[in-house]
């Protein structure tokens, strides 16, 4: 009886059967590994939760942790990355309508520079960092309306110029607000401000400078209260002086008197009075040394 041989040809390895398994597992290893450049913090989400932060800041401070720039593992379909910027970072405000404490409206340009400090907070007070950028300038805007709604416009011109302590409240009250959303402000200034054309600019101007004359007129008036306060006590400490000096010599006395006197008739300016007196006259008695 014949005995057939078994085909064993479809047993065979199949060419390139290696080359595929290796390109398969380097393609698995590859999305297990994902490069994490040194100006981006990754915030890991496993299953949508923040698992993991890779190079990111010093938690509650603005100081950047170690540097983890490099290779950095996570599980393939498992866990995604968020990548968030830690350079310093610019929001504008444009045209933003506020009114001040004395009934001024004023548009405004504003900016701040600012950083995420918190990665995890801030991902999850404002989701995707493509929308954070909306939601900081509505911040901004209102701390900017609180702040100028209890300033007047002297004080807002002061505070876009940044005299004073104003530019520093209004950057602190907007860094108190960041701190909430994992974030700080760098710098904070105004660009712009203007008050409406027409009327509502000349009246603004017309208080500006009735402010001014008044504030310049209680100083002129403070002023020459105290220069006669002074004068009135520089006079009251030399009669006091001059007493206690005739007192001592009536002789010196008479003479002061008379040079005084002297001083007032015949040495008056632009006085043409003619004054005929007797070489005898009791009045010259001091010309003659007695």
């Amino acid at each position: 009886m014949a005995i057939e041989r078994a085909d064993h040809r479809w047993f065979a390895p199949l060419p390139g059967a290696p080359l595929f398994g290796v390109a398969a597992l380097a393609g698995l290893a590859l999305t297990m590994v994902t490069p994490v450049p040194s100006d981006r913090a990754a915030l890991v989400l496993r299953l949508g939760q923040p698992v993991r932060v890779i190079n990111g800041w010093r938690p509650g401070t603005d100081q950047a942790g170690p540097d983890e720039a490099g290779l950095a593992f996570r599980l393939p379909l498992v866990e995604r990355v968020v990548w968030l910027d830690r350079r310093l970072m610019t929001v504008s405000l444009d045209n933003a309508k506020a009114e001040t404490g004395d009934g001024q409206a004023l548009t405004i340009d504003a900016y701040a520079t600012w950083r995420v400090t918190d990665p995890v907070r801030f991902y999850q007070a404002l989701g995707a960092p493509d929308h954070a950028g909306d939601e900081l300038r509505a911040i901004l805007a209102s701390v900017l309306r609180q702040h100028v709604g209890h300033t007047t416009l002297a004080g807002a011109l002061a505070l876009e110029r940044g005299e004073g302590e104003g530019l520093g409240a209004l950057r602190a009250a907007f860094d108190r607000e960041l701190s909430g959303y994992g974030a700080r402000v760098a710098d904070l200034g105004l660009s712009r401000l203007a008050l409406p054309d027409g009327a509502p600019l000349d009246a603004a101007y017309a208080r500006m400078s009735a402010g001014a004359e008044a504030s310049a007129a209680d100083v002129a008036a403070e002023g020459h209260r105290n220069a006669q306060m002074i004068r009135a006590d520089a006079e009251a400490r030399a009669g006091e002086i001059y007493a206690a000096s005739f007192g001592k010599d009536p002789q010196f006395y008479d003479f002061y008197r008379a040079m005084q006197s002297y001083d007032a008739t015949f040495a008056q300016k632009g006085s043409r009075t003619s004054i005929v007196l007797s070489p005898d006259n009791a009045y010259l008695r001091q010309f003659r040394g007695k």
